[in-house]
């Protein structure tokens, strides 16, 4: 990227004094592989769990990602877009809700994994590989990522590269529709102390604001967010927007959800390009 931008990494620096619902948004993530188990494609397949992670609580499961069945399906049928899953996509779907408060009492869930179709519910995004265009435009190479979010009705345009004269590996993330490149997020291989230990960083870019911000770190086995200045807030409140929230949005925390959810589904997709866990693209 040519452009420059106002250093905004160190996102812990200045809490926030903006009239937000809170002042910083910050979780920790685990990813766990469920056992490899046999059964024909006529189903969906598990492929991970996301489980949050939070003092004085078990780890919760709050999203899983999931493999297609062979046979056509209407999982993304309430999908604004209506993409089609194909060979080789993944989806990702809803399980207990995310640790918001971590001070509240959490009562455990009764939703039971044996029950019907359960995999089927709370089907919140899909990661397409090869897909039609969304939210107007052209349609981009075959070799292009789209994905799509239930409560959204624009859609991330996902791509590989390179940053810096060392080539280092990036994935970017550009809203369909927003032919101004206003926001994008950009996931970036980080050098680590550790030999052979992968790591990557989330950077929100706000070209209006002209300024680069850390959001996430993520690696293999875990992923953290952790945003808690005010300027960081707004350009993600201006991200949501500009997504194209469907509903009516519920006030204090639909920030932090839809964060969280949007994160955690575009780390996956990074996981899949790198390999990580079996996933394959």
């Amino acid at each position: 990227m040519s452009e420059t931008y106002e250093s905004d990494t160190a996102s812990d620096e200045r809490p926030s004094s903006h009239s937000h619902s809170h002042s910083k948004i910050q979780a920790t993530f685990q990813i766990a592989r469920p056992p490899p188990k046999s059964s024909l494609r006529i189903a969906p397949k598990l492929l991970l769990q996301i489980q949050q992670l939070a003092p004085n609580h078990r780890p919760v499961p709050v999203l899983e990602i999931w493999q297609p069945p062979f046979r056509k399906s209407k999982l993304t049928r309430d999908f604004p877009q209506r993409p089609k899953l194909r060979s080789g996509d993944i989806y990702a779907s809803t399980n207990e809700p995310y640790i918001l408060n971590p001070n509240a009492v959490r009562e455990d869930s009764t939703r039971s994994d044996s029950d019907d179709d359960a995999q089927h519910k709370d089907i919140v995004a899909a990661m397409c590989h090869t897909a039609p265009s969304a939210c107007g435009g052209s349609e981009e190479g075959s070799s292009s990522s789209h994905i799509y979010f239930r409560d959204s009705r624009c859609s991330w345009l996902a791509s590989a590269g390179t940053i810096r004269a060392d080539k280092t590996p990036c994935y970017r993330f550009m809203l369909k529709g927003d032919e101004s490149g206003r926001m994008t997020i950009q996931c970036e291989k980080r050098d680590t102390e550790k030999e052979g230990e992968e790591e990557f960083i989330l950077f929100l870019i706000d070209r209006t604001a002209r300024r680069k911000s850390r959001i996430a770190t993520m690696s293999p086995g875990w992923v953290e967010i952790l945003v808690r200045k005010g300027s960081i807030l707004e350009s993600l409140q201006s991200c949501m927007e500009l997504t194209g929230p469907v509903g009516a949005q519920e006030s204090g925390y639909a920030l932090e959800k839809w964060l969280y959810t949007q994160v955690l589904t575009l780390g996956t997709w990074v996981a899949q390009q790198e390999g990580w866990h079996g996933l394959t693209p």
